[in-house]
């Protein structure tokens, strides 16, 4: 049996010694299911892995699909002023989750934005 595999098998019993029905597992053994996975991912199917693993094949695809959306967070910048169109007008650009929204522009202007980013 692979290393990993063992101390991940080890780690999780040693966890759930009184949950052997609905077992949970911390932080440390789901990250190292992923890298397990990414690991043979590339000779064996999930369900393999998955059944190695001792869990089913929706919690590793779950917790794989987590790893893979990455930080939540995103780095931006911070601009003293906010830029400025020809005629002088200041124009500002949220970011938000329901899209993005910009403020300080004529129609036109805003339909030329919107032609020129397609």
């Amino acid at each position: 049996m692979d290393d990993a595999l063992n101390r991940f098998r080890q780690g999780a019993d040693r966890e759930n010694q009184r949950r052997p029905l609905r077992r949970r597992y911390s932080a440390e053994l789901r990250q190292q299911a992923v890298e397990y996975w990414r690991h043979r991912r590339g000779e064996e199917g999930v369900g393999t892995i998955a059944a190695s693993l001792g869990m089913s094949v929706t919690t590793l695809q779950r917790w794989t699909r987590a790893s893979a959306r990455g930080r939540r967070f995103r780095s931006i910048a911070i601009v003293d002023s906010a830029p400025s169109v020809g005629t002088g007008a200041t124009v500002v650009i949220q970011i938000t989750a329901a899209g993005p929204r910009v403020e300080g522009l004529t129609v036109e202007t805003a339909a030329r934005l919107l032609t020129l980013l397609r």
